[in-house]
C-alpha cells in the first residue's frame, strides 16, 4: 500500500545539492545563450505545420476533447471516423488547425505587429 502525503515539506520541490546547482546554473544559462540567438529568426513553414497539430492535440487535450496525433493527422485527410463521436473531435481538432493559420496569416509581417503596439 502507498502511503498518502499528508505534510507540506512531501509537496515541495527538493532543490539539486550545491554541488549540482553550479553545473545546472551553467546549463540553463547556455540555454538562454542559444534562446536568444534563436530570437527573431523565422520559423520555417514545415515547423508551422507540425506547430499547429501539436497545439491542437494538446488544447483539446485540456479541454477534454481528447483525439490522437494520428487521429488529427487522418482528419486533416478528410479521413474521419466511423464513430462519430471521434469524428466530432476531429473535426474540432481540425478546425483550431485552420483557426490558427488564419491568425498566423492575418498577423504576420510588419504592418500587422504595428497592430499589436
Amino acid at each position: 500500500m502507498t502511503a498518502l502525503h499528508n505534510s507540506p515539506y512531501q509537496f515541495e520541490p527538493l532543490p539539486p545539492s550545491d554541488a549540482r546547482q553550479k553545473a545546472l546554473l551553467s546549463k540553463a544559462g547556455d540555454l538562454v545563450r542559444a534562446a536568444t540567438a534563436l530570437a527573431g529568426q523565422r520559423v520555417p513553414p514545415e515547423l508551422h505545420v507540425l506547430l499547429r497539430s501539436m497545439n491542437s492535440y494538446y488544447t483539446n487535450r485540456i479541454e477534454g476533447q481528447h483525439t490522437r496525433p494520428h487521429e488529427i493527422e487522418q482528419a486533416l485527410r478528410k479521413d474521419f471516423s466511423a464513430n462519430q463521436e471521434l469524428a466530432a473531435k476531429q473535426r474540432l481538432a481540425v478546425a483550431h488547425i485552420e483557426a490558427e493559420a488564419a491568425l498566423e496569416q492575418r498577423y504576420s509581417g510588419k504592418a500587422a505587429v504595428a497592430t499589436l503596439l
